[in-house]
């Protein structure tokens, strides 16, 4: 039977006119393999692409607003038009927040079940929790929309487990789709010259980050210890992928503590970012909070080593001493020793990608993916 699922979400990938977006290659995945017909709403910016069709498989439709905050009530109206006209087995939030109450007003309104994802470490995270009044009352908002879910899904066994201990809907753990597995694995025509272009004449290490310039990444942690330890080993230079509110901020302490050794690298499409990590000797995430960062799985798929802080999800990609190091979150010091003794042994480095590349193969695989989704939509139809 071919599920129909009603879909609130904010992933603008949704809406890339080239039909080729990391994004809709993943939905469509799904599409043929649970079997469903999903109909996206996505948060998007005026004056936004119109409605993409996908054959008989998906329809991506804009929700265009000018304001965050507008997503609400323009995703609950524009639902409540198709869920008069139409049936729909589900209805799935991207998230608890705002997806997740309109998709519990709209469960209610047309007696279809909720099925929610946990794609970040938020909901009772003492720690976000505690950040801000805003975050107090959005974690209030999560609470009651997991309440009225039939399922939840998580992308870490961390997060399933500890959201799973509350009041809630069941939580399952369903590792996050990577594509572009193979592509990550085969070798990469491009990486021997972007690794010359970013090195330049120096035959050093190269590091890479990639992740948004945003607080939760902990930048600043990053930099510093990386600053560190180029101290004892000047050959090395660090390169960043990724764009966000803190780039200029970012930009001016990389000037300043590391001079002339950080290379940022703006926005790096995903398609192309094979030959980033080919290309680096060693991967950086410094995260303060994170479920299952990406970054991580793609990094060893690979054959590229990890040195990661200790959030939810990352002892679930990562083994410590075996594809790379997890360090304490926070901490500096640990995180600069630890990219010198990765460092100190270029073939042990080698080696510990190798083990990572081994160990993401065998576990990221499409059909076991689908397998979990389908008994996930499965029990929360019972």
């Amino acid at each position: 039977m071919t599920l129909s699922i009603l879909s609130l979400t904010h992933d603008r990938g949704l809406l890339d006119a080239s039909r080729s977006s990391e994004t809709q290659i993943r939905q469509l995945f799904y599409c043929r393999t649970l079997p469903a017909h999903i109909t996206h709403l996505v948060k998007s910016p005026m004056g936004a692409t119109p409605t993409l069709s996908f054959d008989d498989l998906m329809a991506v439709s804009p929700c265009p607003v000018p304001h965050w905050s507008l997503f609400f009530p323009c995703v609950l109206w524009h639902g409540a038009k198709l869920l008069h006209k139409r049936r729909y087995d589900f209805i799935q939030a991207q998230e608890p927040y705002l997806a997740g109450l309109a998709g519990a007003l709209l469960s209610k309104m047309f007696n279809v079940p909720l099925v929610v994802g946990l794609f970040s470490d938020e909901v009772d995270n003492p720690e976000w929790v505690g950040k801000s009044p805003m975050h107090k009352i959005a974690n209030g908002i999560a609470r009651w929309v997991l309440r009225q879910a039939k399922a939840a899904r998580a992308d870490s066994q961390a997060v399933a487990e500890r959201v799973g201990k509350g009041n809630y809907c069941p939580v399952t753990y369903i590792p996050f789709l990577i594509t572009h597995a193979d592509k990550l694995m085969a070798p990469n025509a491009d990486a021997a010259a972007i690794r010359t272009r970013l090195l330049g004449e120096d035959a050093g290490l190269l590091l890479l980050a990639v992740c948004r310039l945003e607080e939760e990444k902990n930048l600043p942690l990053m930099l510093n210890a990386f600053a560190e330890a180029s101290r004892h080993r000047p050959d090395m230079k660090l390169a960043i992928a990724g764009t966000g509110r803190l780039e200029a901020e970012l930009r001016q302490l990389g000037e300043h503590i590391a001079p002339g050794r950080i290379i940022w690298l703006g926005w790096v499409d995903a398609a192309e970012m094979g030959g980033y990590y080919q290309a680096a000797d060693l991967m950086l995430l410094s995260s303060t909070r994170e479920s299952a960062a990406r970054v991580l799985t793609e990094s060893l798929l690979s054959g590229t080593p990890v040195l990661t802080t200790d959030t939810a999800g990352a002892r679930e990609v990562i083994e410590d001493g075996v594809s790379g190091r997890v360090t304490p979150v926070g901490d500096q010091q640990a995180f600069a020793q630890a990219i010198l003794d990765l460092t100190a042994d270029k073939e042990k480095l080698r080696h510990y990608g190798q083990q990572g590349k081994q160990a993401m193969r065998a576990r990221m695989t499409g059909p076991a993916i689908s397998a979990a989704l389908r008994d996930f939509y499965k029990r929360a139809a019972l």
